[in-house]
């Protein structure tokens, strides 16, 4: 006889939560990041054996973000409405991964010709938003609301290994053969598979799993969108404008940094972008601190901490000349902005309540892919008008707009369903 697997809406015995169980699950998003920035290190070296604008293969490239930006919200809203022996969604895990990994090891084969490579290039990136939002929520799914700002900070924590593994390893191997990232990306994947099918067939959810009436993905995606509309939902609708404006700022940054170490610091490009080692293996130290003090304090407060240390080190940084000194303000914003970043994810799943996990998710994906979109375009506005130190004020002036929007937006959920807690906090 076939035994109802634990992840089952009619699974009802639950055994007591551990953080353990979120480290295994978190292996899938070390799957997820370490198959993007294999992604994006390397695609854009195979465009350009057939493309000399580098505009065109940053079109290319900018698909991935387009096809998250229209899939991730409507897969959310559907996970939430599944029933299936494997549960609301790990369905979409288990479908997603392989036609992930196999995309992703078919990409270097794909580079004879340019339109081969699109293709496959295209259903990679549908094959990952296909899962990853669905993993976020699976994530939160098996754990209690209180507590689900520190699942993030592990979720993020092991993101970003898998980030730091393919800038280490894989990327030596490219110059070795430049199959073997994107094969030992796909293997990755592959085991990341099989670790959180293992611990979410052996684990029960700890969100009460009750089934809902099945409707259209797209029309309930539409239907929820309208909500944030409806005035009773009007603490949602800000929380997810403090995510766009200040992932503005973020992703201009991250773009333009480059480009100011060059000009204006007078770095070599490998030298500038090394500079940015220092804030990732600073935000990798204290991804997990910062999602331990969102379940401590709440996640709001949490992130308006961040939001207000923000504004002062970008600041700071526009003021900087010296490489060194400027490594260290970059080293104090990797620890600042995980305040913001971390607890935000645990945010959107309390926004969701019990149901709508998936879709309030699906849109914390939608506002900071949309904000990563068009930041490049204006901070390299800004530092055409203004000059190249101007793209740390425009930061700091959004990451100041996120922090009034947020402070707003924190009396309306007072009566949103969902255990958002902040409101009881300080």
């Amino acid at each position: 006889m076939m035994s109802i697997p634990p992840t089952h809406p009619d699974a009802r015995v639950e055994s007591p939560f551990t953080y353990g169980r979120i480290w295994w699950l978190g292996v899938g998003f070390l799957g997820i990041q370490l198959a993007f920035s294999v992604y994006n290190s390397f695609l854009p070296l195979l465009y350009r054996d057939f493309l000399d604008s580098r505009a065109l293969i940053g079109l290319l490239m900018g698909t991935d973000n387009l096809v998250g930006l229209l899939l991730i919200p409507v897969v959310g809203a559907w996970s939430d409405r599944v029933t299936s022996p494997l549960g609301r969604r790990l369905p979409f895990v288990v479908v997603g991964v392989p036609l992930a990994a196999l995309t992703l090891f078919a990409i270097p084969f794909a580079a004879s010709l340019l339109w081969t490579l699109i293709v496959i290039e295209v259903v990679f990136t549908v094959a990952m938003h296909l899962y990853r939002g669905p993993m976020a929520a699976l994530i939160l799914d098996h754990t209690p609301p209180p507590r689900r700002s520190t699942s993030s900070g592990i979720a993020q924590l092991l993101g970003n290994l898998g980030v730091l593994v393919s800038f280490a390893v894989l990327a030596r191997l490219f110059d070795v053969d430049r199959r073997l990232p994107f094969g030992l990306g796909a293997v990755v994947l592959l085991v990341s598979l099989a670790v959180v099918w293992w611990c979410a067939e052996r684990f029960p959810p700890h969100v009460d799993h009750t089934p809902a009436s099945a409707t259209n993905p797209v029309a309930e995606t539409i239907r929820g969108i309208r909500r944030l509309a409806d005035p009773r939902h009007r603490g949602a609708l800000l929380v997810m404008v403090a995510l766009l404006v200040t992932y503005v700022g973020f992703a201009g940054l991250q773009a333009m940094f480059t480009i100011y170490g060059v000009e204006t610091l007078g770095l070599s490009e490998g030298r500038a972008a090394s500079l940015l080692t220092a804030f990732a293996a600073s935000f990798l130290v204290f991804a997990l601190a910062a999602g331990m003090l969102g379940t401590r304090f709440g996640t709001i407060p949490t992130m308006l901490v961040g939001l207000a240390t923000l504004p002062v080190l970008f600041l700071l940084a526009a003021a900087v000349r010296e490489p060194t000194r400027l490594a260290v303000v970059l080293a104090l914003a990797g620890a600042a902005w995980p305040l913001f970043g971390v607890p935000a994810v645990a945010l959107a799943a309390d926004l969701g309540g019990r149901d709508r996990i998936g879709f309030f998710i699906g849109l914390y994906y939608a506002f900071t892919m949309t904000g990563q979109m068009i930041g490049p375009f204006v901070l390299g506005t800004s530092m055409d008008w203004f000059g190249n130190a101007s793209m740390w004020v425009t930061a700091a002036v959004l990451a100041g707009a996120g922090f009034v929007v947020l402070r707003v937006a924190r009396p309306h959920l007072r009566d949103l369903p969902g255990p958002t807690r902040a409101p009881e906090h300080a």
